[in-house]
């Protein structure tokens, strides 16, 4: 039997290669182009699905959904998406499909809304796109999000809201760890899939009144029954479906998930003696001055509009008053006394 070197194997292999890249274009080749269109419409259609949205902030530097939705469109456009592929096999798909079902422990890590230049870098031509891409694929895989890649984007668009918010599967729950301090705007997670037929919603709005935060958790579609509990898991479970549910923001000590989501019964209702904590209480209300950069893009700006025009009608007036004094000092007092000795 002849010895195979290295070159020989490579060449092999890079013939197979081309031949399975001939097939390929070929088959596309054949497609009429007003298909190819409408598939391509069809899959992103289907990817934005999920997604993410978040309130406008005016703060420097501030992360805006321009951004986000720019970033998602690089990444994503980096990555194959067989599920959405006429030339993937059926039973491929089916493979697929059930890395999306079991998402390991995707995302094992802190939430990625803030302004790290490598995750959220301007890209002005292809080279620093794919570094940008590049970047994205490392960190989600060293975060537990492995097996979401596999599945395409698909997985991806799945794994990049997951890091957005840090939420975090395990074998049992789906628990939301973004630290209370981080929830100062308003955020919207738009169907983490969970299971095979659950969407989860997950909504933080900060309240105008007093500047807290508060979670809300609703399902468009579920196979199977739900619950929710907040911090610390001391209260009692909260039945999930196609209603709004509202939960408090809590701050334990040492800090902890804001929220857990699971359809074991049984295991969130033992999560309370599971959870330990010196501590459990109502994250305090944010700072004024942060919610005003956000609105108002400075500290100092969070006066109504109002307020400012009744300051500026003031001032005309106090000047128009000057003036009448003035005037009358030095020329209504001349003609008085022009008047006084004809």
């Amino acid at each position: 039997m002849p010895y195979i070197t290295e070159d020989a194997e490579l060449q092999k292999q890079q013939q197979q290669m081309e031949k399975a890249v001939r097939a390929e274009i070929n088959a596309l080749l054949a497609v009429v182009p007003q298909t190819l269109h409408e598939e391509h419409v069809k899959a992103w259609k289907y990817l934005w699905q999920t997604g993410f949205s978040v309130s406008y902030s005016k703060a420097p530097k501030a992360l805006n959904g321009d951004k986000i939705n720019a970033t998602m469109y690089y990444v994503l456009s980096n990555s194959r998406s067989p599920l959405h592929e006429s030339l993937v096999p059926t039973e491929e798909k089916k493979k697929l499909d059930a890395f999306l079902v079991n998402p390991d422990r995707c995302y094992n890590g802190h939430h990625t809304l803030h302004t790290d230049i490598k995750l959220w870098s301007s890209c002005m031509n292809e080279a620093e796109i794919a570094n940008l891409a590049s970047v994205w694929f490392l960190t989600l895989e060293k975060q537990g999000c492995h097996q979401l890649l596999q599945a395409g984007a698909d997985g991806l668009m799945q794994a990049m809201v997951l890091s957005y918010g840090g939420f975090k599967f395990s074998n049992l729950d789906l628990t939301f760890c973004t630290h209370p301090k981080d929830l100062h705007r308003n955020y919207h997670f738009r169907r983490l899939l969970y299971g095979n037929g659950t969407h989860v919603n997950v909504t933080v709005e900060v309240r105008e009144e007093d500047n807290k935060a508060e979670i809300f958790v609703a399902l468009d579609r579920n196979d199977k029954t739900y619950w929710a509990c907040d911090a610390g898991c001391i209260d009692p479970p909260v039945e999930l479906g196609p209603t709004l549910k509202q939960f408090p923001v809590k701050l334990t000590d040492p800090v902890t998930a804001v929220l857990y989501i699971t359809a074991d019964r049984q295991h969130i209702d033992e999560l309370k003696q599971t959870i330990h904590v010196k501590e459990i209480a109502e994250a305090p209300a944010h700072e004024q001055h942060v919610i005003a950069l956000h609105k108002h893009g400075s500290h100092l700006s969070g006066l109504p509009t109002l307020f400012w025009m009744s300051i500026a009608i003031l001032i005309i007036i106090f000047h128009l008053f000057l003036f009448k004094l003035i005037y009358n000092e030095y020329c209504g007092k001349d003609n008085y006394r022009q008047r006084f000795y004809s």
